[in-house]
């Protein structure tokens, strides 16, 4: 998929996510669009992908998610799949974090693809669960653009037990070499944008079963 198809996907996915009018957040939709439309121009494959994860994070955030996106891209840089966050999507569903979702895609709908050529692309530093999903998975590259010092795991791979570190030693885990301005974007998104206190709060009533 050339960059010319990926940006018009770009801006077909924005106008389906205003025109299905799925914006369940406080903040003013504009504000996104504004965010998205004042960056920079792309001087690399990364930040071509760090845009489309943050858009993907939007798009989960509009629906009342968390503001997490991902992508995976084959050994000539190619567009494969993409996922965001659907935790909160028509109930609780605790697996459905953008990573799981676009493992789940890989696994059932691209089976033949060899993992070992592939490169995961996510918004946010990925959590244990997920990260213990993309060792088991096969793919050897992922790369983020914000660290999530409360909950990523990629610094604390030294607390996995033996097995567990010996498929981590095969995983590179890095930052993306993307513009400055998509990794604060999705900093920002998780942070600032994002009501984390009720976020908690509607985890806590899902256990409780409310």
């Amino acid at each position: 998929m050339s960059i010319a198809m990926v940006i018009t996907c770009y801006c077909y996915l924005i106008g389906t996510i205003v025109m299905n009018g799925l914006l369940t957040v406080t903040v003013n939709p504009m504000k996104f669009d504004q965010l998205i439309n004042q960056a920079p121009c792309p001087e690399n494959r990364d930040d071509t992908w760090a845009r489309l994860c943050c858009e993907l994070a939007i798009s989960a955030h509009e629906q009342g998610n968390y503001a997490v996106g991902a992508l995976l891209t084959n050994a000539d840089d190619e567009l494969l799949c993409t996922a965001a966050n659907s935790v909160f999507s028509c109930g609780y569903h605790s697996d459905r974090h953008a990573e799981m979702v676009l493992l789940n895609q890989l696994e059932d709908n691209l089976p033949m693809q060899n993992r070992l050529e592939l490169t995961l692309y996510v918004s946010l530093e990925p959590c244990l669960m997920c990260y213990g999903r993309i060792l088991l998975s096969g793919i050897q590259r992922v790369r983020y653009l914000a660290k999530d010092p409360d909950g990523g795991f990629a610094d604390h791979l030294h607390l996995l037990p033996p097995a567990w570190r010996n498929l981590a030693s095969r995983v590179t885990v890095e930052p993306m070499e993307a513009n400055d301005y998509w990794k604060t974007l999705a900093a920002r998104l998780i942070s600032e944008l994002q009501d984390r206190d009720e976020m908690r709060q509607q985890v806590k009533n899902a256990w409780a079963g409310k």
